[in-house]
């Protein structure tokens, strides 16, 4: 399929929609979850740990449902992959030496590990796109979080001024 992907109701909605196109109202909606779900069993312990935090802001931000598990699931297994290999990488360096049967140097490789963590990296990023990790696509959610109220705001909610009067 040629052209933008089309962006989910929920996106719209953040967003506005300044060019009036129509919107469309017959988009499935998952469930939104506000509690955060228990990491997967299969993930170690870096991810668990990635799981917990990024599961607890997306579902504050009322981002989260129930079928992104396994988008948040994947962005923490990459995350995690991408942080062993950089692990190896500065215990090891990002070159690897092979020798010949006599024991002479042959040659200087790559380390593996440097492709294992740029090829982490990219999964991380395009599944973290898709939830909003990325600082670009977070900047196009608009009214995402709590808005700053001012006097206006609490005077309609209680029928009083802020400052008592």
């Amino acid at each position: 399929m040629v052209g933008r992907k089309p962006k989910p109701l929920e996106l719209i909605r953040l967003q506005g929609n300044p060019g009036k196109r129509k919107i469309p109202t017959d988009t499935p909606q998952p469930d939104k979850l506000y509690d955060i779900p228990r990491p997967p069993k299969n993930l170690n312990k870096i991810a668990k740990e990635r799981w917990k935090y990024l599961a607890g802001r997306l579902s504050k931000c009322g981002i989260l449902t129930d079928i992104d598990l396994d988008t948040l699931e994947v962005c923490c297994s990459s995350l995690a992959i991408a942080r062993e290999a950089a692990g190896e990488l500065s215990e090891n360096g990002l070159t690897i030496e092979t020798f010949n049967e006599n024991g002479s140097l042959r040659e200087k490789k790559k380390s593996p590990y440097l492709s294992t963590f740029c090829e982490a990296l990219i999964i991380f990023d395009k599944f973290g796109a898709k939830l909003g990790l990325s600082p670009s696509d977070r900047v196009r959610l608009r009214g995402i979080g709590k808005k700053a109220e001012d006097e206006f705001d609490e005077f309609l909610k209680t029928g009083k001024a802020a400052n008592g009067r």
